[in-house]
C-alpha cells in the first residue's frame, strides 16, 4: 500500500492566500497571494492542512467513528506498553499521575482531528502535508495571476473614508498538485492506512460542494476549489 496520496486541486474562483508582504510601490500591488520559489502561485501546506482540518472537525460519518475507535485503542495500548519504562525513568508520583492523566484525557477526548497530531504526544500516526504547486501547463506568469481591487470603508474618523487596495491573486481555472503522506498509520492497525486514505479523500471531496473554501476573503467569493 502506498503511504501517500496525490491530489489535484482546481480553482473555481480567484484564490488569495496571504503571502509575504511585497515592497510598497505607489500604484502597484499592495499584497500578493502565496507563491513558490519560482514566483508562481501555490497553496501552502499549512493552508491546506488548516482548511481540511476544519472540514474534518465537522464530520460525523461512520468512518470518523471508526477512526476514533482506532485512536482510542492505540492510546490505551501505548500507555500499557510504555508505562513500565516511564516508571523506571520517573520516580516522582505527581509527575507519574500527570502523565497517566494525560493518556486518559487523550483517550477520552479522541477525535478524527488526531490525524493532524495529538497534543502532548510525539511520533504518533498523522498526516504530513506538502505544498500544492502549480501544474506545469499553467506555469505562465502572464496568465496564472489576476489583479483584483478591494475597497474597505474606514468609519473610525469623522467621515467614512474609502481605502482601495490592489491584490494579486491566483486566477480561476488553474490546477495545483501535491501530496499528503500518511505517517505511521500502521500503528493504528493493519487496515488503518486504507481506511485513513479513504476518509481523507471523502473529506477532500467536500470542497467540491462549494461550502468549504481556501484562503482569505472567502465571503467575497474567493477560494472556491474542486478536487479532480
Amino acid at each position: 500500500m502506498e503511504n501517500s496520496i496525490t491530489i489535484k486541486m482546481k480553482t473555481l474562483s480567484n484564490l488569495f492566500i496571504g503571502g509575504a508582504p511585497v515592497p510598497f510601490k505607489i500604484g502597484g500591488i499592495d499584497q500578493q497571494t502565496a507563491t513558490d520559489q519560482e514566483g508562481f502561485p501555490c497553496i501552502p501546506a499549512s493552508s491546506l492542512k488548516g482548511a481540511l482540518r476544519a472540514v474534518i472537525r465537522e464530520d460525523d460519518s461512520a468512518m470518523a467513528d471508526e477512526i476514533n475507535r482506532l485512536f482510542t485503542k492505540y492510546l490505551i495500548n501505548e500507555k500499557e506498553k510504555n508505562w513500565p519504562e516511564i516508571q523506571t525513568i520517573i520516580d516522582d508520583k505527581e509527575a507519574l499521575k500527570r502523565i497517566e492523566e494525560r493518556y486518559l484525557e487523550a483517550a477520552n477526548e479522541v477525535s478524527p482531528e488526531y490525524l493532524f497530531g495529538i497534543k502532548g504526544f510525539n511520533n504518533t500516526p498523522k498526516l504530513l502535508f506538502g505544498d500544492l504547486l502549480l501544474c506545469s501547463e499553467f506555469r505562465d506568469k502572464k496568465t496564472c495571476f489576476s489583479i483584483d481591487m478591494k475597497n474597505t470603508i474606514d468609519t473610525r474618523g469623522n467621515a467614512p473614508e474609502s481605502k482601495p487596495r490592489t491584490y494579486q491573486t491566483a486566477r480561476s481555472g488553474i490546477v495545483f498538485e501535491g501530496e499528503i503522506r500518511l505517517y505511521k498509520m500502521e500503528k493504528l492497525g493493519d487496515q488503518a492506512g486504507e481506511l485513513c486514505k479513504e476518509y481523507l479523500i471523502y473529506n477532500l471531496k467536500k470542497f467540491n460542494e462549494g461550502i468549504y473554501r481556501l484562503g482569505n476573503s472567502k465571503s467575497r467569493g474567493y477560494g472556491r476549489v474542486e478536487i479532480l
